[in-house]
């Protein structure tokens, strides 16, 4: 069914004076012009962010465990609503509230990146050591739910930033590896200082770390959509 999705533009084979551009050259050429251009980078970066948070959701089922004693049949519940209950709805709520509501994925995400900023500066203060252990599962299932739904639609701002239809490509690429590299470290980074600060207050630096990541997301939303309205102004 590919004759169905493939567009009726065809990249130019030849140059103005006639010369024959190879399918390489003209690749290269498209990777070039993603590094060059700043809205590419911008959303890439956005992207970076929601991924930054979204890699703290890992630790949630080890500080129920430690800091609520969560029981084992109890964590397993948790992690399939989590896992995949959460995932399931998340994205198409996202998708709903862009497309029907808000009319912009920026926009979503600078809501979203705000609830999460609230969200986790308040859990992470509560006196978790005095609460009932349903009250913290159902905060953190609600941090994750928006996350979840910021990732199902944290590319689409690529398309708003009016990205050249010839270096899609190369801009979902460079997007892909920019947003999905906290993969690489967060991990690790969240993990060592739980090695390092023992109990309650291990988590609370994991969880005051994802809301400074998601108060970036917040300003940097803010800034992509102040581009996109003088855009629109301009024309």
């Amino acid at each position: 069914m590919y004759f169905l999705l493939e567009p009726d533009e065809k990249l130019p084979k030849t140059t103005a004076t006639g010369e024959t551009v190879s399918a390489n050259k003209q690749a290269w050429e498209g990777v070039v012009k993603a590094l060059k251009n700043k809205n590419i980078w911008l959303v890439s970066f956005n992207v970076f962010l929601v991924y930054s948070v979204y890699c703290g959701l890992t630790y949630f089922i080890p500080f129920l465990s430690d800091i609520y004693a969560l029981p084992a049949a109890l964590a397993g519940v948790y992690g399939i609503i989590n896992q995949y209950g959460l995932k399931m709805l998340g994205g198409p709520i996202g998708g709903y509230i862009t497309d029907k509501v808000l009319h912009s994925a920026t926009r979503y995400l600078r809501i979203a990146f705000t609830a999460v900023t609230v969200v986790l500066v308040v859990f992470t203060f509560l006196p978790h050591q005095s609460m009932g252990i349903i009250l913290g599962m159902a905060i953190s299932l609600g941090i994750s739910a928006i996350v979840y739904s910021m990732r199902a639609i944290f590319f689409a701002p690529m398309d708003e930033v009016d990205v050249p239809r010839e270096i899609t490509g190369s801009a979902m690429s460079l997007g892909s590896f920019v947003g999905y590299l906290p993969g690489a470290f967060m991990y690790a980074v969240y993990g060592g200082i739980l090695d390092n600060f023992e109990g309650i207050a291990g988590y609370r630096i994991v969880f005051i770390i994802m809301a400074v990541f998601a108060v970036g997301g917040i300003l940097l939303s803010s800034y992509i959509l102040s581009l996109m309205k003088k855009a629109k102004t301009a024309v």
